[in-house]
């Protein structure tokens, strides 16, 4: 089959084109151009110095002439179901964080203890403030000990 050749983007079988020198790698849909071109953008950005500072320089223009919050803001007006679902959905979010309990621990690894339990708990001060973030907690080993075992580790303490 040296007519023929698989498409890397959409997987078909399809006949070569004849006026191209080198192996033909994708068919001519728009979707499979469009694919050779992002593949060749993205080898020419980790190879050329020169390429990956145009495309730097070029995007540093584009977010200067429009900031960030100004497409969000353009954004919503131009999709008020957008901003009408987020309001609704948000709404949802505070009616369920009301009925359930507040915690003072903002951390991802925070454990909450539960009396008795053997296991590994997270140490960390508390401040006036209330609330604690904290990424950097002291983490200890806890095991519960009862009757003589208890007596016993006490007295030798």
């Amino acid at each position: 089959m040296p007519g023929l050749f698989i498409c890397h983007h959409c997987g078909k079988v399809l006949p070569r084109n004849p006026r191209l020198k080198k192996p033909q790698k994708y068919c001519l849909a728009k979707s499979c151009q469009q694919a050779r071109k992002n593949a060749w953008g993205k080898k020419e950005y980790q190879t050329s110095k020169v390429h990956r500072e145009k495309r730097l320089q070029s995007q540093k223009a584009c977010y200067s002439r429009r900031r960030g919050h100004a497409y969000q803001a353009d954004y919503r007006k131009s999709h008020p179901g957008y901003s009408d679902r987020n309001r609704e959905l948000q709404a949802s979010r505070n009616k369920r964080r009301r009925r359930e309990p507040v915690s003072m621990i903002v951390n991802t690894d925070a454990l909450y203890p539960k009396s008795g339990i053997d296991g590994a708990y997270a140490l960390m001060p508390i401040t006036k403030e209330g609330k604690i973030v904290n990424t950097d907690a002291f983490v200890v080993q806890l095991r519960t000990v009862a009757g003589l075992q208890a007596f016993l580790s006490a007295s030798t303490g």
